[in-house]
């Protein structure tokens, strides 16, 4: 448990490149051509295949521990962490080229990504992100993306109740080579949220491929007893479990934002969070398949959210080829009234 309730066990910013407490983060997420991480003392370095997009492209992510507390980093096989008191910051890293099969790689990582979490003392994975090159294309008679979903299955539909203990996720594709996972584990569970305008991704049906999709639509993790970090997965523009509005872009980004509004009404309804609009998230960070999209994407996002949400624009394959845009979300509260642990 935290100390206090207003020290977040990490703080996550988008910062200028060039700025010179990016230097002080324990944890900084670059974009461009290569993914890769890099262990420096109480410092993680990862790099994601993906190329910023939109008017402004000189940001960097960065995640920071109470204080200016260092962690502790080592790695053990492909995987590298810091790790804090409260939370696990891991990249599981390893070559994977574009016309090869995910599956077998994606159930190797996900093996040793849980085991290394249990071993540090953190058994619960609340936050991950998965990207991989050319998730649309085939490989062995199906989508590249269905075979990463099969290997993460293995794994998660193995443990009792899996179910419950599935972590908020994004999978997009990358044009750079390699298997890119990190994540966010702690020591005590999240609460699990869904979205009662989508089935569960866990429960698709056959036809998205032999294995639905392993993860939660939102997550709330409760560092505290008057704090709350609730993440949004990767959202797209699907009701039920069917894509909508293919080929409008605008209408895609409309839906996205209604579904992150369903997930927010559901967390300020069972738990005492007060999010209730995607204009009142922390940030966003949104995934265009294309990148001549850029300027319609801002400048809808404005008009929709306005200028107060900080947000990354980034140019990746979304899970479907229909798919324009997907979003992802996060949201940190202090509170006045202490939550109800799961």
């Amino acid at each position: 448990m935290m100390e206090s309730a207003d020290k977040a066990p990490l703080t996550v910013t988008y910062r200028r490149a060039q700025d010179p407490d990016g230097a002080s983060a324990s944890v900084v997420i670059r974009f461009g051509r290569t993914c890769g991480v890099e262990r420096k003392p109480g410092r993680l370095e990862i790099h994601v295949g993906l190329e910023p997009l939109g008017r402004d492209t000189d940001w960097v992510e960065c995640w920071s521990l109470p204080d200016g507390v260092r962690g502790e980093t080592g790695a053990d096989g492909s995987l590298t962490y810091l790790r804090g008191r409260d939370c696990l910051v891991g990249c599981w890293h390893a070559p994977l080229d574009a016309r090869a099969d995910p599956e077998p790689l994606t159930e190797c990582a996900y093996r040793e990504i849980l085991s290394g979490c249990r071993a540090l003392g953190f058994d619960h994975l609340v936050r991950v992100w998965n990207y991989l090159p050319a998730i649309n294309d085939p490989v062995d008679g199906q989508e590249r993306y269905r075979g990463f979903c099969s290997g993460r299955a293995q794994v998660f539909e193995a443990l009792p109740e899996y179910e419950r203990i599935l972590p908020a996720a994004t999978a997009i594709g990358t044009h750079s080579d390699g298997l890119l996972i990190y994540f966010i584990a702690t020591r005590e569970p999240a609460a699990r949220i869904e979205n009662p305008r989508q089935v569960s991704a866990y429960r698709y049906p056959r036809q998205y491929g032999p294995r639905s999709p392993s993860f939660a639509r939102a997550s709330l993790w409760q560092p505290g007893p008057q704090a709350a970090e609730l993440f949004i997965s990767g959202t797209a523009s699907i009701v039920g479990h069917e894509s909508r509005h293919v080929g409008d872009l605008e209408a895609q980004i409309d839906e996205s934002l209604h579904n992150i509004g369903a997930l927010l009404e559901q967390a300020s309804t069972h738990h005492p969070v007060r999010a209730e609009t995607p204009q009142a998230l922390s940030l966003l960070k949104v995934y265009l398949r294309h990148a001549e999209d850029a300027p319609a994407a801002e400048n809808h996002l404005r008009a929709r959210l306005g200028h107060h949400i900080p947000w990354l624009l980034l140019h990746g394959d979304i899970c479907r080829e229909e798919l324009l845009v997907e979003i992802e979300g996060q949201y940190s509260e202090r509170l006045c009234e202490a939550l109800a642990m799961p």
